[in-house]
């Protein structure tokens, strides 16, 4: 039943993320999709608006769908990378460590209401490199079910 639920959770996930990037796209003029594609090819990370506010909420919802099944087992988290990077976040402030000395933080995404605790992608790489993973977009992201860390949505 928990699969099923987690399930339903992603996938419900992943049709709202498509639809808040669709949204932002439709909302964007043929001479600013121009430019925007102009921006990418010549600078970094900051320019890929849209896939940006796709990964902060597909984040969010993972999230959230590991909080409504109680945190998940490590078998049913392996290789779920998570977007972590600390440029992608806001209002950070550390609360804890771990049995296994990662950082917890409570964070925001930018742009976004929710507080969230979790890991910073730049210390996972610290002390377990192999759990974090550079996106094309030039972002960090942790897999979660290579530390001890759970995510949890707050508020």
């Amino acid at each position: 039943m928990r699969k099923i639920i987690c399930g339903t959770v992603l996938c419900t996930s992943i049709t709202l993320a498509g639809m808040a990037h669709a949204a932002e796209t439709a909302r964007m003029s043929a001479n600013t999709i121009r430019q925007a594609t102009v921006s990418t090819q010549s600078s970094g990370p900051a320019s890929a608006r849209p896939e940006i506010v796709v990964w902060i909420l597909l984040a969010i919802f993972f999230i959230a769908a590991l909080a409504m099944t109680g945190g998940s087992s490590g078998a049913m988290m392996s290789h779920y990378y998570v977007a972590s990077d600390e440029a992608l976040k806001t209002d950070i402030k550390r609360v804890g460590t771990s049995e296994q000395g990662f950082g917890i933080y409570e964070f925001r995404y930018k742009g976004q209401p929710q507080r969230l605790r979790g890991a910073m992608a730049q210390d996972v790489m610290r002390l377990r490199p192999e759990a974090v993973r550079r996106h094309e977009n030039g972002y960090l992201m942790v897999d979660y079910g290579q530390i001890d860390v759970r995510p949890a949505l707050i508020d």
